[in-house]
């Protein structure tokens, strides 16, 4: 089949989950008319840009299990999803379904797979990214994409070492995997096969994915962007806008505690303290990076909560020192819906991928910092200064 010019490939790694489930259905209100709320690309500063235009977005991907019927239910349920919209896209979940190909799981997982996902894990490190090399050019040929971009949605992985020899920019990633370990990171897996068929990679958890410096240099070398890593959408997004003011005021920041509950997946996924810790590091980062300050005393603690289900709900403790001494506080509650939060920005980080794309970039794209608590190679974690990297990023194309 030759490329269909109205078709782009969004691939999603976990595509039968509550943030992939919510990009599904938004894409489909999007092209019923409906107005593309949460989109960065959409505001009036950046609008006027030559984005890939949304209704071409065709979304497949990977996943170990699950079924996107009652991934689409129990988001209705809660009142993530308008219960009509997910009735008539009935149709669409249903093609949907037959897409999906058999994700790689972490060996720990073994018992969670379902069908040709449990025969992945027996493949070596080489064979599973050729397999999912296969997938992706599979997808270009049955549905015809003129051009694709993944993204990598998956349940956060286990922390884990890096092996020796990937963090040297240089090293070729086909070389290292013949003698890495069988539970490497699953996320530097995937990145490796979409950078080697040339496909963007945007990794939107806190797994390695493009931060590896083998993979990096890959993707510099071969001319293909990679965006990363941890998604900023809630919580952490609040203290990046906030801790800057306390700073540039010059307001003594002494304390400042999180508590996080989240119920759906994820948040039973993140209650293991393996899976946890990537994320809990890059919450906390962010305020000695912008306060400046290792005698802050910060603090991040995730709980999961099962009633909550995708309502994820934050509530942080600010102590802070003013003139002459006077101690005071800010406190503030956050509960919002995580993957509609997520969703717009998956397709904010597709669109700037594509186009960063055809601008001939390759490797880190440090434009895309502000959608991300761990942003490649960008070490200022104040929100304002990363949108003026975007800001900048732009006007280069306007100029």
């Amino acid at each position: 089949m030759s490329p269909d010019p109205s078709r782009t490939g969004l691939l999603l790694v976990g595509a039968r989950g509550a943030i992939a489930t919510t990009v599904l259905h938004g894409l489909e209100s999007i092209r019923a008319g409906l107005p593309a709320c949460g989109l960065v690309t959409e505001t009036p500063a950046f609008s006027h840009i030559d984005w890939e235009d949304l209704a071409r977005f065709h979304v497949t991907g990977w996943d170990i299990g699950g079924d996107s019927h009652r991934s689409a239910e129990d988001l209705a349920r809660v009142g993530v999803l308008p219960q009509d919209l997910v009735e008539l896209c009935a149709g669409l979940r249903e093609r949907f379904e037959h897409s999906i190909a058999p994700g790689l799981a972490e060996p720990e997982d073994a018992q969670l797979m379902q069908g040709e996902s449990a025969d992945r894990l027996l493949l070596s490190l080489p064979e599973a990214v050729e397999a999912l090399r296969e997938d992706i050019r599979n997808w270009r040929k049955s549905e015809g994409y003129r051009r694709s971009v993944v993204v990598y949605l998956a349940t956060a992985e286990r922390d884990r070492e890096l092996p020796a020899g990937w963090s040297h920019p240089e090293a070729d990633p086909m070389e290292l995997l013949s003698e890495a370990p069988r539970d490497l990171s699953r996320s530097v897996l995937y990145a490796i096969a979409s950078i080697l068929e040339g496909v963007p990679f945007i990794n939107f958890t806190p797994a390695p994915g493009g931060a590896v410096p083998a993979v990096a240099g890959l993707a510099h070398r071969l001319g293909v962007p990679v965006l990363g890593n941890d998604g900023k959408t809630g919580e952490t997004l609040i203290k990046t806008v906030l801790a800057p003011m306390f700073r540039d005021r010059g307001l003594n920041v002494m304390a400042w505690e999180g508590y996080n509950m989240l119920g759906n997946k994820d948040g039973a996924a993140l209650s293991d303290p393996m899976r946890a810790s990537g994320k809990l590091r890059n919450k906390d980062a962010v305020l000695h990076d912008i306060l400046d300050s290792e005698r802050v005393h910060t603090g991040v603690r995730i709980d999961f909560v099962p009633s909550l289900h995708d309502l994820k709900t934050a509530m942080d403790f600010v102590h802070f020192e003013g003139f002459l001494g006077s101690h005071m506080q800010l406190q503030f509650t956050w509960q919002a819906s995580d993957s509609a939060l997520a969703a717009p920005l998956v397709l904010d980080l597709a669109r700037i991928a594509l186009r960063a794309q055809e601008r001939g970039e390759g490797g880190p794209l440090r434009a895309a910092a502000s959608f991300f608590k761990n942003p490649l190679d960008v070490c200022d974690h104040d929100f304002h200064r990363q949108m003026d990297l975007l800001r900048t990023w732009v006007a280069h194309e306007e100029g």
